[in-house]
């Protein structure tokens, strides 16, 4: 049988968590909690160690991290992977295989974070495959290739959606089981898409020589996974990620920036030809809204709240990106730049004055 690459599903755990994802150590006690009451199999279990210091109140000594804890907790301590035991039904007690795995093959640690649907089900990690064990009295075990690993940063697992790659019949839908197989094709892009992403040079490298090495370096396909094709483009999403940060964006600038893409006469606007909500730039850079006005000209509105200084820097740098984009000299008076806010405070407005950014006060709820 010809081996695959895998995706593994991995119980979320914060152990160690930072600027990295968890994984190495023993959860908090609130994802304790929250493993144990979303019925996550193995936490839930009488015997496991975490269970049952949730049923003693959180009292005694803290479970430590290890194999016997659970596998989760030292993923990233031992670089290994064990398909488990099942715990119910027919086969309770029994070892579990992984049948289509084999050594240089890549393994995808997914995991979803709290209250995240499936759709949203995070890839946090990949090793390639140094050795896999695999004896029919014990479970199959991945043990990864020490010049290969990968740990993702919280940021950029936040960017790297498994749905973006994947599908089943009826949806976003894992099911039961700990591995799902993936083809060459899906795992380059998830490469490709990661180098594309990742800050860390030494990571990109590294990413960069696996390509070459394993996947010919060939640009594969675009992702066609179910959540790909469902909503906004992976670049695109990752672009706004990096505008509004993980918390996505608030409720009081969207509400303020599509009332205004419906309504931008109230600012001044007329003549529009085309207009387009949060607008890529070639640089990367994500404007709120570009209007097309008649005579090939241009209006980039910047939307802020509550302190709309960085705005009006943002708004005074897409005037710009604008004009190189169309070929005009930086200072054309075919595009202009709006900056509007709740209230603009007097060293925005002089700032925004001399650099002939124009400025409205707008607030849709007192």
């Amino acid at each position: 049988m010809t081996a695959e690459h895998v995706a593994i599903k991995c119980t979320y755990n914060n152990g160690d968590e930072g600027i990295y994802v968890g994984f190495n150590g023993t959860c908090s006690e609130s994802v304790i909690k929250y493993n144990i009451e979303s019925g996550r199999v193995w936490c839930s279990q009488k015997d496991c160690e975490c269970r049952e210091y949730y049923d003693a109140g959180f009292k005694g000594e803290r479970p430590k991290p290890s194999k016997e804890l659970c596998y989760e907790s030292v993923l990233f301590r031992d670089w290994s992977y064990g398909a488990g035991w099942f715990h119910t039904g027919q086969k309770a007690g029994t070892p579990m295989h992984l049948k289509n795995v084999g050594e240089g093959k890549i393994a995808i640690l997914t995991t979803r974070f709290p209250y995240d649907e499936e759709i949203d089900r995070r890839i946090v990690g990949l090793f390639k495959i140094g050795e896999v064990k695999d004896k029919e009295d014990k479970e199959t075990w991945l043990i990864a290739n020490r010049r290969f690993r990968v740990r993702l940063p919280m940021e950029e697992a936040q960017e790297l959606c498994f749905w973006d790659y994947y599908s089943t019949e009826g949806g976003a839908k894992w099911g039961t089981g700990l591995a799902r197989y993936l083809t060459n094709e899906q795992v380059s892009r998830i490469l490709f898409d990661l180098k594309a992403t990742a800050r860390d040079e030494k990571a990109r490298e590294g990413i960069e020589r696996l390509i070459t090495e394993d996947f010919s370096g060939e640009i594969p396909p675009p992702a066609s996974g179910v959540r790909a094709r469902g909503g906004v483009l992976r670049e695109k999403r990752v672009l706004l990620n990096r505008k509004y940060g993980a918390s996505g964006e608030g409720i009081d600038h969207k509400e303020l920036k599509m009332w205004i893409a419906h309504n931008p006469q109230e600012i001044g606007i007329s003549g529009i030809t085309r207009k387009e909500i949060e607008y890529v730039f070639q640089s990367g850079d994500v404007a709120d809204i570009v209007f097309s006005i008649s005579g090939n000209r241009y209006a980039i509105v910047e939307i802020e709240t509550a302190w709309p200084f960085p705005g009006a820097y943002q708004a005074l740098k897409y005037r710009v990106l604008k004009c190189a984009e169309e070929g005009l000299d930086i200072m054309s008076q075919d595009v202009e730049a709006i900056l509007v806010s709740w209230s603009i405070p007097k060293e925005v407005r002089r700032f925004c004055e001399k650099y002939g950014i124009r400025f409205v006060e707008k607030k849709l709820r007192t």
